[in-house]
């Protein structure tokens, strides 16, 4: 992920599994951007699924099977996959995923845990109808998510791709390394969201305020952001965007899932992507030196994971940050076309 704790300071300073800066500077009167017309179908919501009484949204394209199903991170939600969608889709079907309080989906009944994140996507899939096996693509804290999905229901998911994730007590983890507290100080993020989330009750936030990007520093708007979208974006900042993000970071300050980083996946097709630059090389000598040092333990934890299955590889994706299915996103393309190929040439022996 690097960290929910590590994140958050790192995502809003250049814990968690977020995008990258929100830049909401208008154009160059005198340079002309183009639109990136990827982004077009992310401004409206896709398939709206009623799961009781609220709904989740589901962007699905492309025709044929398995399905892949795009998990994002922590601050994110299917919007973040305009780079990649696009082109999986000409390979087989790939829906992209809102949690619940997050993009288009309606809120849940409280604010989200991991373990209600997989029970609403699972929900989705089955009323949708949109029917598998699965191969799952995580980002950051989606990977966690990915893999409880795996965990309870197995006969689903026959592949993943897992995109700079970590294991679920990450925040435990990290919080245990030297020079954590001092270098992180990731005390007063829970404060911080929850104060934006009181600005937000009474109405969207102002771009023109200081708070806005207070609030919002941790997702990335392009230049090439088409109009439609700069315009709304505001909205998807809610009350309950912020309070879903304070509790989800909760999630990785337990042990209570555990489990799914020690589940074998037997000989299932899995991908591991982590990147380069995950936790930044930049800030005081202090911040460098914890960086440099838990970026061994931060390699070991993706072998780990890519252990997981007998058919499992992890790859350094040089040149990237956190963000890589931003970043480089032929390398989350590649390795979905990997587990693919895996899977059909497996299909036919």
């Amino acid at each position: 992920m690097p960290t929910l704790g590590r994140r958050t300071a790192a995502l809003a300073a250049v814990l968690v599994l977020s995008i990258s800066d929100i830049v909401l500077a208008e154009p160059t009167p005198a340079l002309a951007i183009a639109e990136d017309q990827r982004m077009l179908p992310y401004v409206e919501p896709g398939q709206l699924v009623d799961i009781g009484g609220r709904r989740i949204n589901l962007h699905c394209t492309g025709v044929g099977g398995p399905t892949v199903i795009l998990m994002a991170g922590i601050f994110s939600w299917s919007v973040v996959w305009y780079k990649t969608q696009p082109v999986i889709a000409q390979k087989t079907r790939v829906c992209a995923f809102d949690r619940a309080g997050y993009g288009f989906s309606d809120p849940g009944l409280r604010p989200q845990i991991l373990s209600d994140v997989v029970d609403d996507l699972h929900a989705a899939l089955n009323v949708g109808p949109i029917p598998g096996p699965y191969v799952l693509v995580g980002h950051s804290l989606g990977g966690i998510e990915a893999r409880l999905y795996a965990q309870r229901w197995p006969k689903e998911v026959v592949g993943m791709v897992l995109v700079d994730t970590a294991l679920a007590g990450e925040g435990l983890i990290d919080e245990n390394q030297p020079g954590f507290d001092e270098v992180i100080g990731g005390e007063s993020y829970a404060a911080d969201m929850l104060h934006c989330a009181f600005l937000v009750v009474h109405g969207p936030l102002d771009p023109s305020k200081p708070e806005y990007n207070d609030c919002t520093s941790a997702i990335a708007l392009p230049s090439d952001t088409p109009a439609a979208l700069r315009t709304m974006w505001p909205r998807f900042f809610t009350a309950y965007y912020f309070a879903d993000k304070v509790s989800l970071i909760s999630s990785v300050y337990t042990h209570r899932y555990d489990s799914v980083d020690h589940r074998r996946l037997g000989v299932m097709p899995l991908v591991v992507l982590w990147a380069e630059d995950s936790w930044g090389k930049s800030g005081t000598p202090e911040s460098v030196w914890f960086h440099q040092s838990y970026s061994k333990v931060w390699i070991a934890l993706q072998e780990g994971l890519a252990n997981l299955s007998s058919h499992g590889v992890h790859k350094l994706i040089k040149g990237s940050g956190h963000q890589i299915e931003l970043e480089k996103p032929q390398a989350v393309i590649d390795a979905v076309g990997e587990v693919l190929g895996e899977l059909h040439t497996g299909a036919k022996s």
